[in-house]
């Protein structure tokens, strides 16, 4: 089970993102590419392709593909994903699977289905910050945080 892991995500073009990411409990690392490979239109959701790739006994080394698309809506905006994963560690796909609505106010709530659990989440944003508190799998709680510089 992944614990206390820290993200740094590089962002050198709209299109890809870059990162790595430490994993607390393992003192590993794992290294983080996405790719957006057609951006959303008013009718078509973006695709999208990412990998998170680190030493097999030390987490989920995976790679999805997933259809994403937006809603701007009069109270606030909506978003939600649909694809598979694969997991390098296991020899079958997986559906994964999230939607989020976030409120003019800052405020998201929304779920991430990573094709194993699902874990419902509430944040706050203002301005380069985020926070918030989720449940892995709907029961341990575990709360997050982020900035954007």
């Amino acid at each position: 089970m992944t614990e206390a892991e820290t993200f740094v995500w590089y962002r050198p073009s709209t299109r890809i993102s870059l990162g790595i990411a430490h994993l607390a409990k393992q003192n590993a690392f794992r290294w983080l590419a996405s790719v957006n490979i057609s951006p959303e239109s008013e009718n078509l959701p973006a695709i999208n392709a990412s990998a998170g790739v680190q030493g097999i006994g030390t987490g989920n080394p995976g790679y999805s593909l997933t259809a994403e698309k937006n809603w701007n809506l009069s109270t606030g905006k909506f978003n939600s994903f649909l694809g598979v994963g694969f997991r390098s560690n296991e020899n079958h796909a997986h559906a994964v699977a999230g939607a989020k609505y976030t409120l003019e106010s800052g405020i998201s709530i929304g779920f991430q289905m990573d094709g194993h659990q699902t874990h419902p989440f509430i944040t706050y944003s203002k301005d380069n910050w985020t926070t918030g508190f989720f449940l892995v799998d709907g029961k341990q709680p575990a709360y997050m945080f982020g900035l954007k510089f």
